[in-house]
């Protein structure tokens, strides 16, 4: 199963996302700033892919995604919040911005969170691993950009093989 955060928009505070689940759109997200501040001196993670396991939080005491292998940070889950204050790393989840109080805001935090591990528990198939690309606009429009490429090449291939046999080969 693959999550992907796609990295939106950067804020004094913060840096507004959205998280896809197989490519379906899940809910928003916010982590802190890229660039490491005095209330995050860390900065947000790094862009890069990561091994997702789920494992009750010793901290929230509760089932929780947990990255691995994230360069420089220990601990790193996937968990409610609604500002920047409730993040020291963390990639926070919640819902829609637009219209509550600023764009550093997310709303029914924990109604995403429950979705979310609901979804991770019970739509993934038996011992499936779950991984997370963490990437920004740019990026991902391009990786789309090239995936709708590649399809309309493998398309245009099967149609010449189509016309040459005069029959369509098996998938």
């Amino acid at each position: 199963m693959l999550l992907t955060l796609v990295r939106i928009k950067q804020t004094k505070h913060a840096v507004m996302g959205v998280l896809l689940v197989d490519g379906k759109r899940m809910c928003d997200t916010m982590e802190p700033p890229l660039a490491p501040n005095a209330t995050h001196p860390k900065g947000a993670i790094p862009m890069g892919y990561y091994k997702v396991s789920l494992t009750r939080s010793p901290r929230f005491n509760r089932v929780l995604p947990l990255l691995h292998m994230v360069p420089g940070f220990e601990g790193v889950r996937i968990h409610a919040g609604n500002s920047p204050k409730d993040t020291s790393g963390c990639v926070l989840v919640g819902y829609g911005t637009e219209g509550v109080r600023d764009t550093e805001w997310l709303a029914d935090a924990r109604k995403a969170e429950e979705e979310l591990v609901d979804y991770l528990l019970n739509h993934r198939v038996k011992n499936e691993e779950i991984y997370l690309d963490v990437t920004n606009r740019e990026r991902f429009a391009v990786e789309r950009m090239q995936s709708i490429e590649q399809y309309m090449r493998e398309q245009r291939k099967g149609a010449t093989h189509r016309s040459e046999s005069g029959q369509r080969d098996c998938a």
